[in-house]
């Protein structure tokens, strides 16, 4: 019966994916800017996850490193959306932030190091905070 629960889950999780998926690229809903918003948003929600893991069991556990991991690929895919070749210092200054979120999901798999992971969330909370006051016309 367990098994059946974790079938409903991957199938609600599923599910879920492809509405993203449908918003964004079949009926074009988002915006380049509703696109990185969420991404922003599901880097916040994810390390609050984190921390709440790390405080439950007040250790690293598989499931913490498991968060971690997504946390990782949330802060690259972040990574991957900044024209590095213009040489433009925001993006040199936000590609530092990112890698210190890196870091701090690496230190957390590797290390079982929970030092960085407050800092990190209060990068990431700045960060969402941040691109969601950038002006309505300045938006593409």
């Amino acid at each position: 019966m367990d098994d059946y629960g974790k079938i409903i889950e991957k199938e609600r999780i599923l599910k879920s994916k492809e509405n993203l998926l449908d918003d964004t690229i079949v009926k074009d809903k988002l915006s380049k800017h509703e696109i990185i918003s969420k991404m922003y948003e599901g880097l916040v929600n994810e390390i609050e996850e984190l921390k709440g893991i790390l405080f439950k069991d007040l250790a690293v556990t598989n499931e913490s490193k498991e968060k971690a991991e997504k946390i990782s690929k949330i802060a690259f895919a972040l990574q991957s959306c900044l024209d590095m070749e213009n040489g433009n210092e925001l993006s040199e200054n936000l590609n530092w932030l990112y890698r210190y979120i890196r870091y701090m999901s690496k230190r957390i798999q590797d290390n079982e190091c929970m030092n960085f992971v407050q800092p990190a969330f209060k990068i990431a909370s700045d960060l969402k905070e941040a691109w969601e006051s950038i002006p309505e016309k300045h938006r593409n």
